[in-house]
């Protein structure tokens, strides 16, 4: 996993090869008929490679049979998405994942756990037209625990999406997540607005993960909001394959500072464990959000590469 750090670090910290690499990428980005954006804020493009650590004081693992795991997570994780513009209107997404968490379970008669997960994201983004712009990716997933009878075990993500941008400061968003495993089949709704007051406040009203962000100056940024968990698990009943679960999510707030270009250090806290709302596609049940704020603490220090767009 050191290598991995290294790998990302040396890119974020990028030599001048890479940042002049990276610009010529944005320029043509910035030529193409491709909008990210109409307004002009001080927050951020979103990140294209990170590295980080998470520590989850309290999680659980749900075993399928209505038993649970407690136990404390410690987590590195290194990713990192490269677009290709294929057209002027068009660009691929081509990506690599790398997660390793420890688990170490409350309960003194049960081992240490180490869970190692890969993953190749996959994506496709198009402007459609002025305003609409539809979008889709796939990211297949592997899993692998060092216990004895342990085997990989292997998960899909994915999801569609559209995005309508009615002003320069509003944009609406619609779509689907979905999550396919042996553990269980889930669908998310991806529906909300994104509204910006100003060049320092906006306001991503879009479930499930709504965000409100508060960038003073370019150089640093607040965050208060919900994101995926990274402690979300599941077990099967003989104990051998892991798989994530997309229904649960991490409440936080985080503060993030520029570094030096591009490259970005966020600290964030919050809680986790959270529920949202989910379908279960085997069953047609609606799975109603749960919100129990006692549970999972956690706190997380990240390396971004935030290119300019």
């Amino acid at each position: 996993m050191r290598l991995f750090l290294c790998l990302t670090a040396g890119w974020v910290l990028a030599p001048p090869s890479h940042a002049d690499l990276m610009t010529e990428w944005a320029d043509a980005f910035a030529q193409s008929d491709i909008e990210f954006s109409r307004s002009t804020s001080n927050a951020p493009f979103l990140p294209l490679a990170f590295a980080g650590y998470n520590h989850y004081q309290e999680s659980d693992v749900d075993l399928g049979d209505g038993r649970s795991l407690s136990f404390t997570q410690d987590t590195v994780t290194q990713g990192a998405i490269l677009p290709f513009l294929m057209s002027d209107r068009d660009a691929l997404l081509v990506g690599e994942w790398v997660s390793w968490s420890r688990m170490t379970p409350e309960a003194d008669n049960r081992d240490t756990l180490d869970v190692m997960s890969v993953g190749i994201p996959v994506g496709w983004f198009r402007q459609r037209d002025t305003n609409w712009q539809v979008g889709g990716f796939l990211l297949p997933l592997g899993h692998k625990a060092n216990s004895e009878n342990s085997h990989w075990s292997w998960e899909l993500m994915g999801g569609g999406f559209a995005r309508y941008t009615q002003t320069d400061r509003l944009w609406w968003a619609f779509g689907l997540y979905f999550d396919v495993s042996e553990q269980s089949n889930l669908a998310l709704p991806y529906l909300g607005a994104s509204y910006q007051f100003n060049d320092r406040w906006t306001l991503s009203a879009i479930m499930p993960w709504p965000a409100l962000i508060y960038s003073p100056s370019k150089d640093l940024m607040f965050r208060l909001g919900v994101s995926p968990a990274g402690n979300a698990w599941q077990l099967d009943t003989r104990g051998d394959k892991f798989n994530y679960s997309i229904d649960n999510w991490d409440l936080g707030l985080s503060v993030e500072k520029r570094l030096a270009g591009s490259v970005w250090l966020a600290l964030e806290g919050g809680v986790g464990g959270l529920k949202g709302l989910s379908v279960d596609v085997d069953n047609g049940d609606w799975d109603e959000p749960h919100i129990s704020l006692s549970s999972s603490p956690y706190v997380s220090l990240n390396l971004n590469f935030r290119p300019s767009l």
